[in-house]
């Protein structure tokens, strides 16, 4: 028998047999790492896959699932307790008031944050979350009094999600610069010396914070914020964790650079450790990483960086003292000063049933060794199948050839033609719907890293956006080859037609993904696609994507 990743002398055929045996000789090989110990196999059906009824769901990045013991954790708590309104005092409303507070603790702790450092502030998620970083940062176009006549720099890296993007806007309207940089133009900015000599750590333990004279120190120097994803959502790749040091240490006497580490996409399936990684801002989503509840997340916040920030509107609960006239105010000291209005106290009352289920697996780092195990075996199956041409059948997107240290759990790639041609995304979507796959096509909210891959220029999107072109494919002029444009011996234009897709496919993983998930996604890319099979499935789209798939493919 063939060892999973060979395919024998057919390339068309799928790897490692049927699923029994691709099963067996996958556990032979990540069994110790896969399923926390049998957990999975023996509870999956209970926990979620009763309300899958039969289909395999493939969009961990873009919601986590709840389990059954958790939900029923949840309804039974609500059943036995009264909760009240945190802003009022009695017995229900101090039942919610001690709930919050508890799970600010308890996330605090999840992510080893020291409560002496960091609040732990309750948004509606990690959108929100940016969303008051960028609104509160005190961009500056410039101190002509200062010692430092530069603007502030919002300085983003090209992969990040469009809630990061948005950020711009905040510092764009205030005269700050924008720097977007690739990964390879970030860490080359970040190695480039200092020239200014009384360059500081910055940070969670700056000076000017321990004695107390943050603020004032703040009025001396230019503030600038970095922001980065440690996980990007749309390849998967992974940022390393210690440019947040790096960063810091840019700062000098007449600059202070911040972070803020984008964490919604990493956290689901990864350990973050904040005693090391000592970022400014780091916004998370709760139900990325247990399903329940959604519209909750939370701003871990460094209380050295926060004092930095100024908050303009207040509303009830986030004031001490307020008078109807000029909106004369006092915000209430952190974390309630940044939380506007009535929290969702139902909602975090039930996330420590959402973290006790994280726990009861193993933790996260148990969950990021099975993650791992499905990532590494699926990575040499995608790579592996081909046409009977010998054509790969799949374009991945990612660092998976470098490993878990840099590449994460989501599979990003084009379905290709035999010829090489990628298959409109929505065609494959359809195909995977009917065959009971839920997987994700698009550019999932990051348009730096997508559009890149698909080969679309930022003036292009631009372009397609002004004439609301929403269809699968986007035809452009790019430059023929020499050949081709000398065929008919004219060389009045060097510019060809070409249709590119405009998106790609997302399958990505989660604490609950298994080993049937992953076979099954084979399974149909081989049954549907491989060779005219691909092409006979785009002629019957050919009435409403408006092209011929025969001279396409």
């Amino acid at each position: 028998m063939s060892t999973c990743g060979t395919f024998g002398d057919n390339p068309a055929s799928l790897p490692c047999g049927s699923l029994e045996e691709a099963r067996a000789a996958f556990l032979q090989q990540h069994g110790a790492a896969y399923g926390y110990s049998g957990w999975l196999d023996a509870n999956y059906q209970a926990e979620l896959g009763k309300r899958l009824e039969g289909q395999h769901y493939l969009d961990w990045t873009g919601s986590g699932q709840y389990t059954t013991s958790q939900l029923r954790a949840i309804m039974a708590e609500l059943e036995h307790s009264a909760f009240g309104n945190p802003h009022s005092r009695n017995a229900s409303s101090l039942r919610a008031t001690q709930e919050v507070a508890a799970a600010r603790r308890q996330v605090l702790a999840h992510f080893n944050a020291d409560p002496q450092q960091y609040h732990c502030i309750f948004t509606r998620g990690a959108t929100e979350s940016m969303k008051m970083v960028s609104e509160f940062f005190p961009w500056s176009p410039g101190k002509a009094s200062s010692s430092s006549s530069s603007s502030s720099q919002f300085i983003y890296t090209q992969a990040n999600h469009k809630s990061v993007l948005g950020m711009g806007t905040y510092a764009k309207q205030a005269g700050a610069e924008l720097r977007c940089l690739s990964r390879e133009q970030m860490q080359q900015w970040l190695d480039t010396p200092n020239t200014n000599s009384s360059s500081s750590s910055g940070g969670c333990g700056d000076e000017a914070t321990n004695n107390g004279n943050a603020a004032a120190a703040a009025e001396s120097v230019t503030l600038h914020l970095v922001a980065y994803p440690v996980k990007d959502n749309y390849e998967g790749q992974l940022y390393p964790t210690d440019w947040v040091a790096q960063a810091h240490a840019k700062s000098d006497g007449a600059n202070k650079y911040l972070v803020m580490l984008d964490a919604a996409a990493y956290v689901p399936t990864h350990s973050l450790d904040l005693s090391q990684v000592q970022a400014d801002f780091v916004p998370v989503s709760f139900y990325k990483m247990f399903g329940y509840p959604s519209g909750l997340g939370a701003l871990i916040v460094s209380k050295a960086a926060a004092v930095l920030l100024h908050k303009v509107y207040f509303g009830g609960g986030s004031v001490d003292w307020c008078t109807a006239e000029d909106a004369w105010h006092v915000l209430s000291p952190l974390p309630a000063g940044w939380e506007d209005g009535t929290l969702s106290f139902l909602s975090i009352a039930s996330l420590k049933h959402g973290f006790a289920q994280l726990e009861a697996l193993g933790g996260m780092e148990a969950i990021a060794a099975h993650v791992e195990s499905l990532r590494s075996w699926m990575h040499r199956q995608l790579t592996g199948l081909r046409h009977s041409n010998g054509a790969p059948l799949v374009q991945l997107f990612g660092r998976h050839e470098q490993g878990h240290q840099h590449q994460s759990g989501i599979f990003q790639f084009q379905v290709l033609c035999p010829r090489g041609s990628p298959i409109p995304p929505g065609v494959v979507e359809g195909a995977a719907a009917a065959a009971g796959l839920q997987l994700r096509t698009g550019c999932n909210c990051n348009p730096g890293v997508c559009l890149p891959n698909l080969g679309i220029t930022p003036e292009e999107e631009r372009s397609r956006a002004a004439s609301n072109h929403r269809g699968q494919l986007l035809t452009v002029l790019r430059p023929a080859k020499a050949a081709a444009a000398a065929a008919d011996g004219s060389r009045d234009s060097g510019m060809v037609p070409v249709q590119l897709p405009t998106g790609s496919i997302r399958v990505s993983l989660g604490y609950l993904s298994t080993f049937e998930d992953m076979h099954a996604v084979l399974r149909f890319l081989h049954g549907k696609f491989v060779d005219d099979r691909g092409v006979k499935l785009l002629a019957a789209a050919d009435s409403t994507l408006e092209w011929s798939a025969e001279v396409y493919c």
